[in-house]
C-alpha cells in the first residue's frame, strides 16, 4: 500500500447513533451547534454526510461523542481486482 492517501472524516455519535459528517462541513461549527442545543430547550441540529441529511433532536441530557479518523482512500489500481493468469484469454 505504497503512497496510500488518507482522508480525515468526522463521526458524531449522539445517544449511541453514529453519523458521518460531510468532509466539507466545519467540525468546530457543528460542535458549537450541538453545545448550544444541549444548553437550551431540545433543538434540532442538521448533520450531513454529503449523501444524506439527518436532523437530530439534541437536548441537555444527550450523550455526544466526536471522533475524527484518518481513513485510507483506495486508488483505482487498488480497487480493481486482478484476475488470476488462468482467467486471462491468451
Amino acid at each position: 500500500m505504497d503512497g496510500a492517501r488518507t482522508m480525515t472524516r468526522a463521526h458524531i455519535e449522539i445517544d449511541g447513533h453514529d453519523f458521518l459528517l460531510d468532509p466539507d462541513r466545519d467540525l468546530v461549527e457543528v460542535m458549537e451547534l450541538i453545545e448550544n442545543a444541549a444548553r437550551s430547550e431540545p433543538t434540532f441540529v442538521d448533520l450531513s454526510s454529503g449523501e444524506e441529511l439527518v436532523s437530530v433532536l439534541v437536548s441537555p441530557g444527550a450523550k455526544v461523542v466526536v471522533t475524527v479518523a484518518h481513513e485510507s482512500i483506495a486508488t483505482a489500481e487498488e480497487e480493481a481486482p486482478v484476475a488470476p493468469f488462468s482467467d486471462w484469454e491468451l
